[in-house]
């Protein structure tokens, strides 16, 4: 008499983990909270090591990347990609001495909360815009071509969740009362450590690229 292993082939198959090419990143889940730019300048150290989700624009140059809002656009706090990447544009920093990580009930360190980037189409299209603004910052640095390049550059604007890095109460009073003329202490984050604050960027939603040039001619005062 014939034995089928069929039954038996079938079992073990549907026992079976899925393959790994097919599993699913598990990321790290944290409470998220809503928060502006300009909530976060207020008192950094009250979102210190928290997750938010905030919304603005970015401002990317040599040696720059900020996170700004319309509604307090003179200041900024550092905008910072999760996994140690930085955005297209940003070519070097010399960083300031502020760590991330947080303090118990107890005044004890806790470490940073972890994030991790997720590259997903809305980061690639965010990418895709930083990109685009990166090589048109050059076109006034580069000989005129029999066709001129492409050099618009975009206003980024979107929604970013992501871990809040920002200093004491202490170091942001300080800096209050600083002199615009004042050389920097190094105490914060960001180039020369000058911003009281920084967002480490989980995940990337709703962008919107805007043309720079049509938004300085909607800003020019009627003649």
């Amino acid at each position: 008499m014939k034995t089928s292993y069929l039954p038996a082939l079938i079992l073990l198959l549907l026992g079976l983990p899925p393959a790994y090419g097919q599993k699913t990143p598990q990321w790290p889940k944290h409470p998220v909270a809503e928060a502006t730019v300009c909530d976060v300048l207020k008192d950094p150290s009250a979102y210190n090591n928290r997750m938010v989700k905030i919304r603005g624009y970015v401002e990317i140059s040599f040696e720059y990347s900020m996170l700004l809002d319309s509604e307090c656009p003179d200041s900024s706090i550092w905008f910072a990609l999760a996994n140690n990447l930085g955005p297209p544009g940003l070519v070097v920093s010399s960083l300031g001495r502020a760590t991330p990580g947080g303090r118990d009930s107890k005044g004890r360190k806790t470490p940073p909360l972890d994030v991790r980037l997720i590259r997903d189409a809305n980061f690639e299209e965010f990418e895709h815009y930083l990109s685009l603004s990166a090589k048109g910052e050059t076109c006034a640095n580069e000989p005129a071509l029999p066709l001129p390049p492409d050099c618009t550059t975009y206003r980024v604007t979107a929604t970013f969740t992501g871990r809040i890095d920002g200093v004491s109460k202490e170091i942001h009073e300080a800096h209050l009362r600083r002199s615009p003329n004042d050389p920097s202490d190094r105490k914060g984050f960001g180039q020369m450590g000058l911003f009281d604050a920084q967002i480490v960027v989980q995940s990337i939603d709703r962008v919107v690229a805007e043309d720079k040039s049509k938004i300085r001619e909607s800003q020019r005062p009627p003649d």
